[in-house]
């Protein structure tokens, strides 16, 4: 499969689906009430994310 943006690339959607699941079950009444908590995860998840736009550009994929 040629890669030609970085939505293409696997490990992405996965990390993507990942982001997505997480954000789901922090929506639950457990976590809604820690905020802390529950922003803590959520800031972990999304900076997980393995590549961004401008990464994918510095290495011309």
């Amino acid at each position: 499969m040629k890669i030609e943006q970085f939505e293409d690339i696997e490990a992405w959607q996965l990390a993507r689906e990942l982001t997505r699941k997480v954000y789901r079950l922090t929506k639950k009444p457990g976590f809604t009430k820690d905020y802390g908590l529950n922003r803590q995860i959520q800031d972990e998840t999304f900076a997980k994310r393995p590549l961004s736009p401008n990464f994918c550009v510095r290495l011309k994929i």
